[in-house]
């Protein structure tokens, strides 16, 4: 893999989620909590359905804290030999050992104008999954079209035109841009 290193050493790479991200996110799950819980906690004898549909989602918000919590301690090493994710265990895949690339978009409007993507990588019985938010996420899904591209992977159509819209392009089979699969 091609991605120089900024750490410890020039063939080790680790990447966290972007500070800006991660702290808008932290706001929502607070907001969210405060709107539902506030009102459990302020009105005496509020109405039982109002109890259930409040809690209901003070447990969604307090379920995006956590899955922001887990986000933020979130680290993504990217070495010559393969990428690992540590967040609360370690999983660790070798480039030779990817067998799946795939690129989704989840957009947050209607008109697609806005939202993210996920990279996700599999082989050997180990998938690791990573978000745009992600420092460096461009350079790491351009390193996964071109090992798909080395390894001759068939992709699905989505992550094709998900992975042209970022500019990698000979992905499909018959791509004039594809380079001696």
């Amino acid at each position: 893999m091609t991605m120089q290193a900024e750490a410890s050493s020039p063939d080790i790479q680790v990447l966290r989620y972007q500070d800006n991200a991660i702290r808008w996110d932290y706001i929502r799950a607070v907001a969210g909590l405060c709107f539902t819980l506030g009102p459990i906690l302020v009105v005496p004898d509020i109405h039982g359905g109002f109890l259930v549909v409040l809690g209901g989602l003070a447990l969604l918000f307090l379920a995006f804290g956590i899955r922001t919590w887990l986000r933020h301690r979130t680290r993504v090493t990217v070495t010559e030999t393969g990428i690992a994710l540590v967040d609360t265990r370690r999983r660790q895949l070798d480039w030779a050992d990817v067998e799946q690339v795939k690129l989704a978009y989840f957009s947050t409007r209607r008109d697609r104008s806005e939202g993210w993507m996920q990279l996700t990588l599999s082989g050997g019985g180990t998938s690791l999954s990573v978000d745009s938010p992600l420092e460096r996420f461009l350079d790491l899904a351009a390193e996964a079209a071109q090992l798909a591209r080395a390894k001759g992977m068939a992709l699905d159509d989505a992550s094709i035109r998900n992975f042209e819209s970022l500019g990698q392009h000979g992905l499909r089979p018959d791509d004039p841009f594809a380079k001696d699969r």
